[in-house]
């Protein structure tokens, strides 16, 4: 395989702009984006670089969306006018589904961006022969298309590597600095524009002619044949074995078993498609045994499948991700019927019907979000009425999925306050810049458990859950001090620098310290001079003993005069002073010490 000359990179690019113009012009600016994304300071510029993300994200929805309008217009012979039809409708669409969805704000439309892109994908691969009866013209069509994208991604991860080692080469060699940012730079350029309009370059266009096509890669046939399909099979005969296991023990299946069925359903379905065409002929008696057997060994793994599903719903009830669990167990339940018992053998219909259930649970009664946020706050309902040591320790775990997923105000029924009202003021703060999101979560819960009073528990009688705040409410003091360096504990090494002198702070959590002794310690170290140590330990274990007597169980939080979430060092050149905002953790009355702890705050400092 040789690399494409510029000429001929330049013609393809010119060819997709013809073709595909909107396609092409948002490669272009996805790419600006994501270099604009680069320049940006997260925590500086919150709301702008949220909104560009989003911009970025729907970027590839409308470029799928475009390509599925383009396609079929191309296979049904429309003219111009057709064309840009549907390419106005694709805009329209991304451009509502840009107001509609909010992935900083709700989780769930994380999932809903996922499963758009998902259902989009699919309809890439099945768009030019809606309407059309040519099996063998769709394989070949779906067979350039999958060979191209591999075709893409080599000649991308070549170039990047290439012109990555240059950069490093000028940085070494010349002593130029070159900043990280012009490595991201250069995946932006790699990965949204040339790898985008290359694939674009190698799209079919001639769709009656790929139905006369026969060619078959032969490389694809010994990875099929000698690599894929031997896998497939040894996963599943391992989870025979274990279904065997499950009937012996009489013993419900493990979740996990979801996933390897799943699995190995998806990668087998694709051999079969990827042999599709060459199933039949001589000499290939393996991949024919493959393809007769593999809908009639998959029957009792869709029993084990839906066991492992009915023992998680029936447990802790309906989740987003049970609820595609449940979907999946559906189509795979249904598709595994039709091609056992149909003479047609239709393999559009999996690319079709996965697009069509992809949409359908993203909105409405029907979504998985309806049905997993009416099942989960039937669950609290009953929770609230239990007073078992386990309905008390779920109740605060369905509050945070609840307020995770679907918001505060998903909990009006619950309280006579105006949830919504709440929630618009909180949410207010991120908007602003003026805290992380972490903390506007934490406020959330929060105020959900202090309104619906709930505590928020460890069942262990011997750990004790602390939420120690500042009373300061986020204010620092700056008086009196020169800079202050926020931040300090959401990375194990963090370097900036002050006054001519370097400051690098090690953060030693209970995952990252060699030693028991030195977990929770912050360490800052001054031009490489002997380190500054905050035990951060101590602070809160003198907090505790402190505090312990009128710590206000029923919100689990204890407010702090600010003077005493301080700590302060000092060396010969500066005065240097650590200030919490939260402590929080579990402490262990048996041992004496925490289990585990989470601190914010920043340092404060000071020139002699």
């Amino acid at each position: 395989m040789k690399l494409p000359s510029i000429q001929t990179l330049w013609r393809g690019a010119a060819g997709v702009f013809v073709r595909f113009p909107l396609q092409f012009l948002l490669a272009v600016s996805s790419t600006l984006i994501w270099c604009w994304l680069t320049e940006l300071n997260y925590n500086e510029n919150i709301p702008l670089t949220n909104a560009l993300i989003k911009l970025l994200l729907l970027s590839n929805l409308a470029l799928t969306l475009l390509l599925s309008g383009d396609l079929f217009a191309e296979s049904q012979g429309y003219e111009k006018g057709g064309k840009w039809g549907l390419r106005l409708l694709a805009l329209a669409i991304c451009a509502a589904l840009y107001l509609l969805l909010n992935p900083w704000k709700n989780a769930i439309d994380v999932y809903r961006v996922l499963q758009l892109a998902f259902a989009f994908h699919l309809l890439v691969a099945f768009a030019p022969f809606i309407g059309r009866a040519s099996l063998n013209g769709f394989w070949q069509y779906n067979k350039t298309l999958f060979l191209r994208f591999l075709t893409s991604a080599f000649y991308a991860g070549v170039l990047f590597a290439g012109l990555a080692i240059a950069l490093f080469a000028i940085d070494g060699l010349f002593n130029v600095d070159i900043n990280y940012k012009w490595y991201m730079k250069l995946l932006a350029f790699v990965s949204a524009g040339f790898t985008t309009i290359f694939f674009l370059a190698g799209v079919p266009s001639d769709f009656d002619s790929l139905e006369k096509e026969q060619d078959y890669p032969k490389a694809l046939k010994i990875f099929t044949q000698y690599v894929l399909i031997p896998l497939v099979t040894i996963y599943l005969a391992i989870l025979l074995v274990y279904e065997i296991k499950i009937a012996i023990a009489w013993q419900l299946p493990k979740g996990l078993v979801s996933t390897l069925v799943l699995g190995y359903s998806v990668f087998g379905i694709l051999s079969l498609l990827l042999v599709y065409p060459i199933r039949d002929r001589e000499g290939n008696g393996w991949i024919r045994l493959f393809s007769r057997f593999f809908y009639l060994m998959i029957i009792p793994l869709v029993v084990l499948l839906i066991l492992a599903i009915v023992k998680r719903v029936g447990n802790y009830g309906i989740t987003e991700s049970r609820y595609i669990l449940i979907v999946l167990a559906c189509w795979l339940s249904a598709i595994t019927l039709y091609f056992l018992f149909s003479k047609k053998q239709n393999i559009k219909l999996i690319p079709i019907s996965l697009c069509v259930l992809a949409l359908l649970t993203v909105y409405g009664p029907q979504s998985a979000f309806s049905v997993a946020k009416y099942s989960q706050l039937a669950r609290l309902k009953r929770l609230m009425h239990q007073q078992s040591k386990q309905a008390l320790k779920e109740r605060p775990e369905v509050v945070r999925y609840l307020i995770d997923q679907h918001g505060l105000s998903s909990l009006q029924s619950f309280t006579q306050a105006d949830l919504k009202q709440i929630e618009e003021k909180i949410d207010k703060k991120l908007g602003n810049g003026m805290v992380y999101k972490y903390e506007i979560r934490r406020e959330k819960i929060d105020t959900a458990l202090a309104l619906l009073k709930i505590k928020d528990i460890d069942f262990d009688d011997e750990n004790v859950q602390l939420n120690f705040d500042s009373e300061s409410n986020g204010e620092i003091v700056v008086k009196d001090y020169d800079v202050y360096f926020p931040s300090a504990f959401y990375s194990q090494y963090q370097q900036r620098s002050f006054a001519g002198a370097k400051f690098k702070f090690e953060y030693l959590s209970r995952n990252n310290a060699d030693n028991a002794k030195d977990k929770y310690q912050l360490r800052l170290t001054i031009n490489e001079q002997e380190p500054l140590v905050f035990d951060l330990r101590a602070l809160a274990q003198k907090l505790y003993l402190k505090y312990k007597n009128d710590y206000n169980t029923d919100i689990d939080k204890k407010d702090i005069p600010w003077q005493e979430m301080q700590l302060t060092q000092q060396t010969k050149d500066f005065t240097v002073t650590l200030v919490l905002n939260n402590v929080n953790g579990t402490y262990q009355q048996s041992d004496k010490d925490f289990s585990w702890m989470e601190f914010q705050g920043g340092v404060l400092v000071k020139k002699r």
